[in-house]
C-alpha cells in the first residue's frame, strides 16, 4: 500500500468522499477502526482511500439491521479471505515462476549445448580450410611443375623411376 501521505484521507475527508452521516461515519470508526487500516502522519490519522466506499457500505448494513459486532466479524472475515486469497495467488505466483525458471534454465543449456557444438563444427570447418589450402597449394605447384615440363618439351616422358632421370 502507498505510504504516500497524499494518497490517504482524514477522516473528515473519507465522509465528504463518501458522502456520509457525521455521526454515523464517527460511530463505525470508534467501533471498528483498527480494521480500517488507519495510519499516523505526523499527528494526523488517515485512512486509505477505499474506506470510505467501505463505510458506505457499513452504514447500510447498520440500516439494515446489522450490530457492529456483526461488522466486526464481516471485516475479519473479509480480511482473512483477502490474506488467504493474496497467500493463494502468491503461491500460484510462485509455482508459475517456478516453472518458467525451469523451463529457461533448461532452453539456456539448450543453447550453451549448441554454442558449443557450433564451435566445434566451427573447429571442423576451420581445419577443413587449412586443409582445402595446403591441397590448393600443392595443386598449384604441381600445376607449375606441368606448365615449366610443357614449356620444356617434355610432356609425356614424365619420370617414372631412377634410371629415367
Amino acid at each position: 500500500m502507498n505510504m504516500d501521505p497524499g494518497n490517504w484521507l482524514t477522516l473528515a475527508e473519507v465522509i465528504r468522499q463518501g458522502d456520509l452521516d457525521d455521526i454515523e461515519a464517527r460511530r463505525l470508526v470508534n467501533e471498528l477502526g483498527e480494521l480500517l487500516a488507519p495510519r499516523n502522519f505526523g499527528d494526523i490519522v488517515k485512512y486509505p482511500a477505499p474506506v470510505a466506499d467501505l463505510l458506505a457500505r457499513l452504514t447500510n448494513l447498520r440500516r439494515q439491521g446489522w450490530t457492529y459486532a456483526d461488522l466486526k466479524n464481516l471485516l475479519i472475515m473479509t480480511r482473512r479471505e483477502t490474506q488467504e486469497g493474496y497467500q493463494a495467488r502468491r503461491s500460484n505466483l510462485l509455482a508459475e515462476l517456478k516453472l518458467e525458471s525451469t523451463i529457461l534454465l533448461g532452453n539456456l543449456e539448450l543453447v550453451l549445448d549448441f554454442g558449443s557444438r557450433m564451435q566445434e563444427a566451427l573447429k571442423a570447418v576451420a581445419c577443413l580450410m587449412s586443409s582445402f589450402d595446403s591441397l590448393i597449394m600443392k595443386m598449384l605447384d604441381q600445376e607449375k611443375e606441368v606448365s615449366e615440363l610443357r614449356s620444356k618439351g617434355n610432356l609425356g616422358k614424365f619420370p617414372c623411376g631412377a634410371a629415367d632421370l
